[in-house]
């Protein structure tokens, strides 16, 4: 799984933190600024410039601190915020606020906003879009009476940047989350792609080795009878045979892993035919061509129904008819197996059989259906796909 998305939301998050951490020391910016232009122009004491600087870092400070507990947060590594801590930040904010209006500093009013909306944009990475819009609207009528209601033109600077140093903290935070949420979504969606090609292969592996070990089950049993018979020339040629699967079997592995096995109509059967006729059982084939569209999907069907009868019932006729009736393709494979002494065998076999469940899944996919059922002593597979449109015209 390619690792470029969480590379991605690592850069990203490094950007949301030192963007934001520089948005929140705006107060330092514009008291710094402030403090040099009285020591300019005024003469201040020296103290003022002390005092500016003290108050402005201070608050920083706890600024950035509860900026980095709000990131923290929405990527999910948040520590607990110390009570201690957020009430010293608390009254280092209500410090500088009365502090301004103290010092000789010019537009102190602006200071105080934008004081009071980078302490709110500290908070507001957590939050929701509507709570935001809250916390705006809190710090804004907060800052009225301390920025001055006289002054329109500076009241509307400060309500700007109160709103703007806020925003640009959530819509930052805002951005991080959605990044980690669809590089999650990545994640998910590799792991989903992953689990189902193991389920694929798994189910492959089943449909192509369930007959293969049928097979090779039925002619090494054939083998031994014949070698018992004496029969040790025919013998060996159903052992010769048991040897050619076993060295198919690692050519199907490979083929079943790249994804490449596929089946035909004609060879299932084909397949089916001679294992039963191998095994002793008399095999009748009847009914309409097979469209190609249903083919694959019900040569599957032959072959998990075939084996599925060698390992469970007692057949000696197996009989497979396929018709198109009512816009869909119909199977039936039918076997005389299922007497009193095999019901059960057969219905726990039919209800949860892996290969019975795949075949489902395959059919499913096209709009089909599988079903089993007993009709007297004959065990019923039956399949359904129904045909494309163009193929109905």
């Amino acid at each position: 799984m390619s690792d470029w998305p969480l590379v991605g939301a690592r850069r990203f998050e490094t950007y949301v933190r030192w963007s934001s951490y520089v948005a929140v020391s705006i107060p330092a910016g514009t008291l710094l600024r402030s403090a040099l232009a009285a020591d300019r122009l005024t003469g201040a004491p020296r103290s003022v410039w002390v005092t500016a600087v003290a108050l402005s870092l201070a608050l920083v400070a706890g600024n950035v601190l509860v900026t980095r507990w709000s990131i923290d947060t929405v990527v999910g590594r948040a520590r607990r915020l110390p009570v201690g801590g957020v009430i010293a930040w608390a009254l280092v904010l209500a410090a500088f606020v009365a502090v301004t209006f103290v010092l000789p500093l010019p537009a102190m009013g602006l200071t105080v906003a934008a004081a009071i909306g980078a302490a709110a944009a500290s908070l507001v990475p957590v939050l929701d879009a509507r709570r935001t819009l809250l916390v705006n609207a809190a710090a804004v009528v907060l800052a009225v009476p301390l920025v001055g209601v006289a002054n329109i033109a500076l009241l509307l600077v400060g309500a700007a940047v109160i709103s703007g140093v806020l925003w640009i903290c959530w819509s930052s935070a805002w951005m991080l989350r959605v990044l980690l949420e669809l590089q999650e979504a990545h994640e998910t969606r590799a792991a989903l792609a992953l689990a189902n090609e193991r389920l694929r292969i798994a189910r492959d592996l089943h449909d192509v080795f369930g007959r293969t070990l049928a097979t090779i089950a039925v002619k090494s049993s054939l083998a031994s009878e014949l070698v018992d018979r004496g029969r040790a020339e025919r013998a060996g040629e159903e052992i010769t045979e048991v040897r050619r699967l076993a060295e198919e079997a690692g050519t199907e592995v490979r083929r079943v892993v790249r994804g490449e096995l596929r089946t035909t109509w004609d060879d299932e059967v084909s397949g089916a035919r001679s294992l039963l006729e191998s095994a002793g059982i008399r095999c009748t084939v009847t009914g309409g061509t097979v469209p190609e569209q249903c083919a694959e999907a019900l040569g599957w069907v032959v072959r998990e129904g075939v084996t599925n009868l060698l390992r469970h019932a007692a057949a000696t006729q197996v009989t497979l008819v396929t018709a198109n009736e009512d816009g869909a393709v119909l199977l039936t494979i039918a076997n005389d197996g299922a007497g009193p002494a095999r019901a059960a065998a057969d219905g726990r076999a039919a209800d949860a059989g892996t290969g019975l469940h795949s075949m489902s899944e395959r059919l499913g996919a096209l709009g089909g259906r599988l079903t089993a059922r007993r009709d007297g002593t004959w065990f019923l597979l039956e399949a359904a796909i129904p045909l494309p449109k163009e193929d109905l015209v």
